[in-house]
């Protein structure tokens, strides 16, 4: 299956709790093996929080990326966050004379 089949794909957890999308694929070119695959939660919040799993959490890949391990499982690894607003002081954002 092509990368680009699985970008985008929707992840969903053992107990067909929506975890996110695949966001990234991380592959080793000389051994020609995924080595992590990233979610993005696509939460609808100031911070959206992404996952990582390896191919040993995938249960299997079709219409969905399934997933062997219950999201609170991946939610305990301490997701990386990423920011989608850039927080700045007001005051900085003022004009000065």
């Amino acid at each position: 299956m092509k990368t680009s089949k699985i970008i985008g794909k929707k992840v969903l957890d053992c107990n067909a709790n929506d975890v996110g999308k695949v966001q990234d694929i991380d592959i080793d070119i000389k051994s020609n093996n995924i080595m992590e695959i990233f979610i993005n939660s696509g939460e609808l919040s100031l911070r959206k929080a992404n996952y990582t799993v390896t191919p040993d959490m995938i249960a299997q890949v079709g219409d969905y990326l399934l997933l062997n391990v219950a999201k609170s499982d991946i939610s305990s690894e301490k997701p990386k966050e990423n920011p989608d607003v850039e927080i700045v002081n007001p005051k900085d954002l003022e004009e000065k004379e």
